[in-house]
């Protein structure tokens, strides 16, 4: 690793982190609106649609996955998926009907 770069450890960290950012702008942006028709047996089909079929996660990741090793790329690509689905899933269990 050439000195000064972070390590795919601490770049997956601070990805998380922008995900995480971008969740919070989003649901107190775009969800919060919706969430009288946020039905609580829709949330995982809802949080799925969100997280795990969005390129945003995929632009998140490119430093790690442009150039790096393959583990790098698929470690933060399963981080910051879990990371949104949790995120999303709490929110909305917290605002469904």
């Amino acid at each position: 690793m050439a000195p000064g770069a972070a390590s795919p450890k601490a770049a997956t960290v601070a990805a998380a982190a922008a995900v995480f950012a971008a969740l919070v702008v989003l649901s107190s942006s775009l969800v919060a609106p919706a969430a009288a028709k946020m039905f609580c047996s829709n949330c995982d089909d809802i949080c799925n649609a969100s997280c795990v079929n969005s390129d945003t996660i995929a632009k998140l990741c490119a430093p790690q996955c442009d150039g790096c090793s393959p583990e790098a790329c698929q470690s933060c690509l399963q981080a910051l998926k879990q990371e949104c689905l949790t995120g999303c899933s709490d929110y909305c269990h917290k605002n469904c009907t």
